[in-house]
């Protein structure tokens, strides 16, 4: 009876080992199943996240080019622009100094009409030294509008400045051309660049 025992002892534990490995093979198959499903959710994960850095590098490489020729367009336009305004401010420093240059009889011309459209009466002709004697003959030939010319001369290049009570009016061939300058300068841009 010992025999049985033992040899049924032996089928028993040949049993219960059996059922552990065939027990241990299923959960290290589980266990390799979990894991491969661990290792491809991390790879997809990996590889999402992957995708999502390089879509943000690439965003952000093309708004920084962007950036970079918003800029340097913009950078183009002002210079442009800087070039454009030194022609058109050479264009106005030629027709100054054209101005200065015109004959004694036109010049004496600006003047009676800068007499004519500024002058209230009663006021005092500073002159240009190189428009005084016009302007003494231009005074002298309207005694209706009761001018005197002053015996000091202004600081100008051309014109005149006219003084009354209490205010002053630039009537200068500088402060002509400035005034010209204003109404003109975009006919003169689009005549020169457009």
């Amino acid at each position: 009876m010992s025999t049985v025992t033992i040899s049924g002892t032996n089928k028993l534990a040949e049993r219960i080992l059996t059922d552990a490995q065939e027990e241990a093979r299923a959960l290290l198959a589980e266990a390799e199943s979990a894991a491969a499903f661990i290792r491809h959710e991390g790879e997809k994960a990996v590889s999402v996240r992957e995708a999502e850095l390089k879509s943000q590098k690439e965003s952000a490489v093309k708004s920084l080019i962007s950036g970079y020729q918003t800029r340097a367009t913009l950078d183009g336009k002002k210079d442009a622009l800087r070039k454009k305004r030194a022609v058109i401010d050479a264009a106005f420093d030629r027709a100054y100094s054209a101005m200065l240059a015109l004959s004694e009889e036109k010049r004496k011309a600006i003047c009676l009409n800068l007499l004519k459209a500024q002058a209230e009466g009663g006021e005092t002709v500073l002159p240009a030294d190189a428009d005084r004697a016009a302007l003494i003959a231009l005074v002298a030939a309207m005694p209706e509008r009761k001018l005197k010319v002053s015996s000091g001369s202004a600081n100008i290049d051309g014109g005149f400045i006219l003084l009354g009570d209490g205010y002053e009016k630039d009537c200068s061939f500088k402060s002509l051309l400035a005034t010209v300058r204003d109404a003109e300068e975009t006919a003169v841009y689009q005549l020169l660049f457009d």
